[in-house]
């Protein structure tokens, strides 16, 4: 496949020429550029990059950096392509191509743009057939520092990368302009609002100082696990809104999250991950369940040399296993109880070379299904959900298919363990659009095959102030349990 690239060679940008590299890798063809007029892009974008990286102590954003067309080390022109890809969003050109938009700007500009307005970009990947445009696909992207336009932009661009890649594979593949899809948010993008950077770098800025002072004189609000008694049961949705939960209590030097309750013989367990402040590294920590709640403080029952947390347990055969989140080592890892729930061992790597967050298992149909959001480079954890499938635990574990299941950072990440209800498997998400684990929704899983996957989301929410985080939700042994970010000192939380 002979591609061809348009480029705005006053704004090319490294992002650009991965892009490329993806694409071709995933043609196995040859590729050419030419040059095109773009969009201009926003005054004092690159001055305001520029400031960050002095202001916050950080390197300039790597996918942001300006590149020479020449660096491409492409020839230029290819009347007889077989694809043609804007880079650029051009503004007075012909033909069919693929074109790649945030709010109808180029990816970068545009994902600026979305950020100094406080919202996540939309990333659009749209097919220009003559006079006629086709949305392929539509994907909603994280930021994960609000605070930083450079951080926000990346993400964008990383995605991008990924999105186009898997659009020139399918094309490969036999898949045309006119046929072609990708998964795609439901959800419609705000209008476009051009920012301004010099304003936005100096309100930033600003802000900062504000909140570095703030937290010299009080103690920020952190993440906390919370209980009740099962009012739900079996083949229900919960109600988790207007309802009490009662705090597991902490000493102020660390907070707990992801709760995962275990049921196993006659004993019930809840675990969840700690986090000292004094380590910044998370464990893996239990505490027994009574008949009347939870008893005693969290006790370390697994701890490595990197962060852990997510601590999904289950049984299998009779034996007690763990996939705790493991991405600090690029790593899916298997446990398994010696000694529960004090003692565990490593037994496998179940999947090698990933940054996979949150993962979930699922078996239906005779398969064994992991869910997990991916980190893909320069990404985030926050917006892409993947599937992988084995016949056994022990795997291979491949993926279900070629690229995220979703990219949507309001419902992509895994928030607990899957279950039965309204008809079919619940599956619950994260949302963390404004923020990380802002809030906590249930999907109801339509399709799950080699084919794609669907899903229908039947609740979304977000906790009531003082609260401000909900982002996992668990429930077996009587009781079901949730996490939410806190004051300290308040003993009972309702989202």
């Amino acid at each position: 496949m002979r591609v061809l690239f348009l480029i705005d060679s006053t704004d090319l940008r490294r992002w650009q020429a991965e892009a490329i590299a993806g694409v071709l890798a995933a043609t196995g063809g040859s590729g050419a550029i030419a040059a095109v007029a773009g969009p201009p892009p926003a005054g004092l974008l690159d001055f305001c990059l520029a400031f960050e990286a002095l202001a916050f102590r950080r390197p300039l954003s790597e996918p942001l950096g300006r590149l020479s067309p020449s660096a491409l080390d492409l020839p230029v022109g290819d009347p007889d392509a077989d694809l043609v890809i804007d880079l650029a969003a051009a503004t007075e050109i012909s033909g069919d191509r693929l074109l790649i938009t945030v709010g109808g700007a180029g990816v970068a500009t545009g994902a600026a743009d979305a950020i100094m307005a406080g919202e996540e970009p939309f990333l659009d990947l749209i097919a220009i057939i003559g006079d006629t445009q086709r949305l392929v696909g539509r994907w909603h992207i994280a930021v994960e520092d609000r605070r930083q336009l450079g951080s926000g932009m990346s993400i964008t661009t990383a995605r991008a990368i990924e999105m186009l890649s898997l659009a020139a594979g399918r094309l490969a593949g036999g898949a045309t302009l006119h046929d072609l899809t990708l998964p795609r948010v439901e959800a419609a993008p705000p209008p476009r609002r051009t920012g301004n950077p010099g304003r936005f770098a100096a309100a930033i800025f600003a802000r900062s100082l504000a909140n570095r002072l703030e937290r010299l004189v009080r103690n920020p609000p952190n993440w906390a696990v919370a209980w009740r008694i099962d009012e739900t049961g079996e083949g229900a949705l919960p109600i988790i809104a207007g309802r009490p939960w009662r705090r597991i209590a902490d000493d102020g030097g660390r907070f707990y999250a992801d709760p995962f309750l275990v049921r196993h013989g006659d004993r019930t367990v809840l675990l969840v991950e700690e986090f000292p402040f004094a380590t910044q590294k998370g464990i893996i920590s239990a505490l027994d369940v009574g008949a009347d709640g939870p008893i005693g403080t969290p006790r370390p029952v697994i701890e490595t040399e990197c962060h852990l947390s997510y601590p999904f347990a289950f049984e299998e055969d009779g034996t007690l296993y763990m996939i705790p989140e493991t991405s600090g080592q690029r790593q899916v890892q298997l446990w398994r109880a010696v000694e529960f729930p004090d003692r565990w061992e490593q037994v496998a790597v179940l999947i090698d070379d990933i940054d996979l967050g949150d993962a979930t298992l699922l078996q239906a149909g005779g398969r064994r299904y992991l869910f997990g959001s991916v980190r893909p480079h320069w990404g985030s954890s926050w917006d892409g959900l993947a599937i992988f499938t084995a016949e056994k635990l022990a795997g291979p574990w491949i993926p279900l298919f070629a690229g995220p299941a979703k990219v949507d950072v309001a419902s992509a990440r895994p928030a607990g363990r899957m279950f039965s209800a309204a008809g079919g498997i619940i599956r619950p998400f994260q949302d963390s659009a404004g923020g990380y684990g802002a809030g906590l929704g249930f999907a109801r899983i339509d399709r799950l095959d080699t084919g794609g996957y669907a899903e229908t989301a039947l609740v979304a929410l977000r906790p009531a102030p003082p609260l401000s985080g909900l982002h996992t939700y668990n429930r077996g042994g009587g009781l079901e349990v949730i996490d939410v970010i806190a004051s300290g000192g308040v003993d009972v939380v309702t989202p």
